[in-house]
């Protein structure tokens, strides 16, 4: 009935328009049909400068491209992720304010880290980007491949510890799966640090995104022992590296980094922001960008559909894994 009535209004108003009168009012639009009238605010519960902030920054300037209005990305870190997802609850669900987030924050509600209801609270538009992570350790660590490293902990109980940026995380989660309690997660604040501690012998073990160790991987510093991903990685210094859909099956966990939405945003302005994300992400600037820092390794792009079905899996597959 609904639709109908707008149908109806728009051929009246064009009628009108043709005979200089005005019908419907000007603030309405035909069905489907979105106006930007200010500026777009994406909210990232992560600090500047990593992974998330990085991926969101080149996407808000693919989408300004599209949308002809600014994007203006707005950091809100702390606990995890969680701190950003109850400020984007707190806005006002008006078109205009979204959040990009991954399933860290839903990991910490499943786990009990937090009693905020991340999944009961935000909903997934698109998916932008799947990175990877992958586990890595100085160049002269005494094994080369998932199943020397097994044997190594075995071998020497406690001495294996495995650096990470969130402990409720997916880096966390990844080391959970691959080695159970065997291997201890140690929680970083500064990725370079994390970094310098393997090279330096402090820490034995980092997961983290390859864009992050490209560098050292490059100048023969770091190797790569496992790739948390389903097929073998096809980037350049981890040729013939082993990887969790070979070795360790159930340690497939890599950050899915998507823009989500509040209940009671116009379903216009979902549509159109849906149309214009899927052009920015396939533009040329943004799939360029995405090649150079490893993230061709997934698909990428999920239209709400797909990135609903793959949100509501995720949490039913970590429920099962690390539900309290």
């Amino acid at each position: 009935m609904r639709k109908n009535l707008r149908r109806i209004c728009a051929l009246t108003m064009t009628a009108l328009l043709a005979l200089g009168m005005t019908g419907c009012s000007d603030s309405e639009v035909a069905e489907g049909e979105w106006e930007w009238e200010s500026s777009i605010e994406i909210i990232c519960p992560w600090g500047t400068g990593g992974g998330a902030d990085t991926t969101l920054r080149q996407f808000a300037a693919a989408l300004e491209e599209e949308l002809g209005v600014s994007v203006v990305v707005n950091n809100k870190e702390g606990a995890g992720g969680v701190t950003g997802v109850q400020f984007f609850s707190e806005q006002p669900a008006d078109g205009y304010t979204y959040l990009l987030c991954t399933p860290s924050p839903l990991l910490a509600q499943i786990s009990g880290a937090t009693d905020f209801d991340v999944y009961g609270t935000i909903n997934p538009l698109v998916q932008v980007v799947h990175d990877v992570n992958v586990l890595m350790a100085d160049i002269d660590a005494p094994y080369d491949t998932y199943q020397e490293l097994v044997d190594y902990v075995a071998a020497n109980p406690g001495v294996v510890k495995a650096g990470v940026m969130t402990i409720n995380g997916l880096d966390a989660a990844c080391i959970q799966a691959a080695f159970g309690d065997t291997v201890e997660a140690v929680a970083y604040s500064d990725g370079s640090q994390l970094n310098a501690d393997v090279i330096g012998g402090h820490v034995s073990l980092a997961c983290v995104g390859p864009a992050e160790v490209s560098a050292l991987v490059a100048s023969g510093d770091m190797k790569c022992i496992l790739s948390f991903t389903e097929e073998p990685l096809t980037l350049e210094g981890y040729e013939g590296v082993d990887y969790a859909g070979d070795v360790a099956p159930d340690a497939l966990f890599g950050p899915a980094r998507g823009i989500f939405y509040l209940e009671g945003t116009p379903e216009a302005a979902l549509e159109a922001f849906e149309a214009a994300a899927e052009k920015a992400v396939a533009s040329e600037a943004f799939q360029t960008w995405a090649t150079t820092e490893g993230l061709d390794q997934r698909q990428g792009w999920k239209d709400t559909a797909e990135y609903t079905a793959s949100w509501d899996a995720d949490y039913e597959d970590l429920t099962a894994m690390f539900g309290v």
